[in-house]
């Protein structure tokens, strides 16, 4: 994970007791979110851009935002962050731009004006429909591709998101996903990396028009789909199906 190491900067006089508390919070935010504490992290850096405000804390919290495919978010903290750095020097300008710019095009069906149909085929039509058309379009019968996009969403789920708003997520975590080494051996792949960056594009441009709990909920049932399809049923496949039937499974 990218975590952005500027200087924390800007806001009240370096030395003051406001920057120090502010420096001391983006630092400990900084720490969270390098361990994957994403929730903690987030916390952290918005105690200090309350304390000491500057962009520092928005731009990092943005980035945290962005893994979590939250773009409204993200967006909403690079422009506060933006108007904030013109007051105080430009220091974090080209950064923001160019991360702002990124976050936009990704969001752009979920300010067009299309989003209300996206929302209106899902209530009409449910989430088994919805993400079951999604791993369709985007991965066109591509095994490997799937397979990979599956594993990745394993991968942020674990790093950035609360598990419990991913069932099926959990239940790969808790039985054929536990061991990291195994995860990172399929991202590690150049070939499939490489291959797989327009799905995810897509894929994002795709999910991020809904609000987190359908968002959530349609990610978890994509994984879940994809590795049915994958695996044959098999006595494996029966405890997966009972694990999601069992909230504690």
């Amino acid at each position: 994970m990218a975590v952005f190491r500027k200087l924390f900067g800007g806001g009240s006089s370096p030395k003051s007791p406001a920057y120090e508390a502010g420096q001391q919070l983006f630092q400990q935010g900084m720490k969270a979110a390098s361990e994957y504490r994403t929730a903690e992290a987030i916390a952290l850096y918005t105690k200090s851009y309350e304390t000491n405000p500057n962009p520092a804390p928005l731009i990092n919290r943005a980035k945290l935002y962005r893994w979590r495919l939250l773009f409204a978010e993200a967006i909403r903290d690079l422009e506060s962050a933006m108007q904030i750095d013109k007051q105080q020097g430009g220091e974090f300008s080209r950064v923001l731009r160019s991360e702002l710019a990124e976050c936009k095009a990704l969001a752009e069906k979920r300010f067009n004006g299309k989003r209300d149909l996206f929302i209106a085929d899902l209530r009409e039509k449910g989430f088994d429909y919805v993400a079951g058309r999604f791993a369709d379009v985007i991965f066109k019968g591509d095994g490997q591709l799937a397979a990979y996009h599956m594993v990745n969403e394993v991968d942020n789920v674990k790093k950035f998101e609360n598990r419990a708003d991913f069932p099926a997520v959990k239940t790969l975590l808790n039985n054929w996903m536990k061991d990291q080494g195994v995860i990172d051996q399929v991202l590690a792949d150049p070939e499939l990396s490489e291959r797989y960056q327009e799905k995810r594009i897509m894929f994002e441009s795709m999910i991020c028009v809904y609000d987190y709990p359908d968002m959530a909920k349609l990610r978890d049932e994509i994984v879940r789909i994809i590795w049915c399809v994958l695996n044959p049923p098999s006595q494996m496949q029966a405890i997966w199906e009972v694990s999601l039937r069992d909230p504690g499974g």
